[in-house]
C-alpha cells in the first residue's frame, strides 16, 4: 500500500484536490433561476434560443459578451438549466487556477503561488462569480491561456498559423467580456513592441490586435451591463467578507476592511511593480487593474484580489520576525497568522452563504424579480398552460427577468416628453420593472407620475425597485394611438 502511494505523482493530488473543492463549491451555488448576472443570462438566453430553434427576444437585446460560447455545451446537453452552465464555470475556475499557478511556479514562486491558490479557491467573491456566471473566471483563464499562447507562440513562430489566430481571437473574446479585458491586447501589442520576432510578424500582430479589438468594442457598443463608477473600497470589502445581500451603507467594518484592502494592494503593487511589469501575466494583470477602475465591480475585485495574493504572499515569506528566535516561526510566523486570519474569514462567509442559500434569501434585486414573478403566477395561474396570455414584460434587466418568469422581457422605452407617446411605446406590454432612483429612468418616472391611476398599477415598490402593471382596460390594441395626430405626438 505504501508502494502504491508513493507511485502517485503530485498531479493526481491536485487532480482530487480540486475535485473536493468542485464538490464543496457545488453546495455553495444556486439551485433557482436568481442571481445570475445580466450580461450572461443574454448569452445564456441565445445559446437555448438556437439549441431549441426558437424565436425569443433574447435576440433583440443586443450582441452577448463572448462568455456564451463556454454556455455552448451545457445549453446542448441540458437546455434550460442555469446549474449545467454554473458547474461548466467551476471548471473554467479550476483552469484558470491551475494555470496561474503553474505559471508562477515555474517563476520561482511555487510556495506562494501554492497558499495563493488555495486562498484565491475558497474566496467569498470568487464563488459569488461562479454562481452569478461572472466575467471574472473567464478574464482570469483568458489572460492564463494568453500568457501560455505567447510563451508558445514564440517557441515556434508561424505567421497566420492555429497560434496566431488564437491569440487574435482571444483579444477579441477580452474585450467583449469587460474594459478589464482590454488588457489582454494592449499587453500583446507591448509585448510585441518590445521582443518582435521580425518586422512581418510584428506588422500581422498589430494589425490583429487592433480589427480583433475594435470589431468587439463596435458589436458590444462598450460594455451595456457593466455597473460604471462602483465604489472600489466596497468591492474590495465584498472580496474579503463576501457580497451582501442589501444595499448597505459603507460604514463599520466592511469600509475598515475595504479600506485596509485598497491599502494593502496599492502596497503590494508599488514593491512588486517591476515583477508584475516584467511578466506577461503580471503584465496583464496590473493593466486589467488599471482599466477597471471605472467600474471597481465584483470582477475587478476578484482580479484585484489575485494579484494581492500571488503577488502579496511571496513578500511576506520573505520577511523573517527578528525578535522570535531561530526556526519555522521566524521564518514563516508572520504568513502563517495571516494564512489563518484569511482562511477563517473567508470559511466563515463561505458558511454564511450556505446558510443563506438553505434559508431561500436573494439580493435585493433578485427579491424585485420575484415578486415580479409571483404577480404573473397570481394572475396567470389558475388557466390552462394552452389559454394562458402572453406576458410582456419591459425591464432595466431584461435578461434576468426572462430567466426567472419565462416570458417575454424587453428593455425599458426610451426617454419621451409626453406620458402619452410612453403608451404608445408600452402597447402589449403588462409590467414595468426598474430602478426609479436609476438617474436613467427620471424620464421613465416623470411620465408614469402624470398618467392616471386608471392606467397604471403599482405592485411594489422595494429596495431594489418598483413592478408597475398596466391595466388591462388601457392596453392598446395594434395600429391604435391615444394621440390624435402626428402633430400632437410631435409637441
Amino acid at each position: 500500500m505504501k508502494y502504491l502511494f508513493s507511485r502517485l505523482s503530485s498531479s493526481y493530488g491536485a487532480y482530487l484536490a480540486f475535485l473536493l473543492w468542485g464538490v464543496a463549491t457545488f453546495f455553495l451555488l444556486h439551485r433557482v433561476d436568481y442571481g445570475v448576472d445580466e450580461g450572461a443570462t443574454r448569452g445564456l438566453l441565445l445559446v437555448w434560443s438556437v439549441v431549441d430553434r426558437i424565436v425569443s427576444p433574447a435576440v433583440t437585446l443586443g450582441f452577448p459578451d463572448f462568455r456564451a460560447i463556454f454556455f455552448i455545451p451545457a445549453g446542448i446537453l441540458w437546455t434550460g438549466q442555469v446549474l449545467a452552465a454554473r458547474i461548466s464555470t467551476i471548471v473554467v475556475v479550476a483552469g484558470a487556477v491551475w494555470g496561474i499557478y503553474e505559471w508562477r511556479q515555474r517563476h520561482g514562486e511555487a510556495e506562494g503561488a501554492l497558499l495563493a491558490s488555495g486562498l484565491l479557491l475558497i474566496s467569498p467573491l470568487l464563488i459569488d462569480q461562479i454562481d452569478r456566471l461572472g466575467t471574472a473566471p473567464y478574464l482570469l483563464a483568458s489572460f492564463v491561456l494568453g500568457a501560455w499562447l505567447d510563451q508558445e507562440y514564440r517557441k515556434e513562430p508561424r505567421v497566420f498559423g492555429g497560434l496566431y489566430f488564437m491569440q487574435v481571437f482571444l483579444c477579441f473574446f477580452c474585450t467583449t467580456l469587460h474594459p478589464m479585458g482590454l488588457a489582454y491586447p494592449v499587453t500583446l501589442a507591448w509585448a510585441w513592441h518590445k521582443k518582435p520576432l521580425g518586422e512581418k510578424q510584428q506588422r500581422f500582430f498589430y494589425v490583429g490586435i487592433a480589427l480583433a479589438a475594435i470589431a468587439a468594442l463596435l458589436l458590444t457598443f462598450g460594455w451595456p451591463t457593466v455597473g460604471w463608477f462602483s465604489n472600489p473600497i466596497r468591492s474590495l470589502a465584498d472580496s474579503v467578507l463576501g457580497p451582501s445581500l442589501v444595499d448597505y451603507d459603507l460604514t463599520g467594518i466592511r469600509a475598515a476592511v475595504g479600506s485596509g484592502m485598497l491599502i494593502i494592494v496599492l502596497t503590494i503593487l508599488g514593491w512588486q511593480a517591476p515583477s508584475l511589469w516584467g511578466d506577461f501575466l503580471g503584465r496583464v494583470l496590473l493593466i486589467g487593474f488599471i482599466a477597471g477602475l471605472p467600474a471597481s465591480d465584483e470582477s475587478w475585485a476578484v482580479l484585484t484580489l489575485t494579484v494581492g495574493l500571488y503577488w502579496g504572499l511571496p513578500l511576506l515569506l520573505r520577511m523573517e520576525g527578528g525578535i522570535l528566535p531561530a526556526g519555522f516561526f521566524r521564518q514563516r510566523g508572520f504568513a502563517l497568522i495571516l494564512l489563518i486570519i484569511i482562511s477563517t474569514t473567508f470559511m466563515f462567509a463561505d458558511k454564511l452563504r450556505y446558510r443563506q442559500l438553505e434559508n431561500g434569501l436573494l439580493s435585493s434585486r433578485d427579491e424585485l424579480i420575484r415578486t415580479l414573478v409571483d404577480d404573473i403566477d397570481a394572475q396567470t395561474g389558475e388557466q390552462d398552460s394552452e389559454n394562458k396570455p402572453a406576458i410582456r414584460v419591459a425591464s432595466q434587466w431584461p435578461g434576468r427577468t426572462m430567466l426567472a418568469c419565462k416570458c417575454d422581457a424587453l428593455p425599458l422605452p426610451p426617454p419621451v416628453d409626453e406620458e402619452q407617446a410612453l403608451l404608445i411605446m408600452l402597447r402589449g406590454i403588462n409590467y414595468l420593472i426598474f430602478d426609479p432612483t436609476d438617474s436613467r429612468n427620471q424620464s421613465l418616472v416623470r411620465n408614469l407620475a402624470m398618467l392616471s391611476g386608471e392606467a397604471t398599477e403599482t405592485v411594489a415598490l422595494q429596495q431594489a425597485g418598483v413592478i408597475i402593471r398596466l391595466r388591462e382596460q388601457v392596453q392598446l390594441p395594434a395600429g391604435k394611438s391615444p394621440v390624435s395626430s402626428p402633430k400632437e405626438l410631435e409637441k
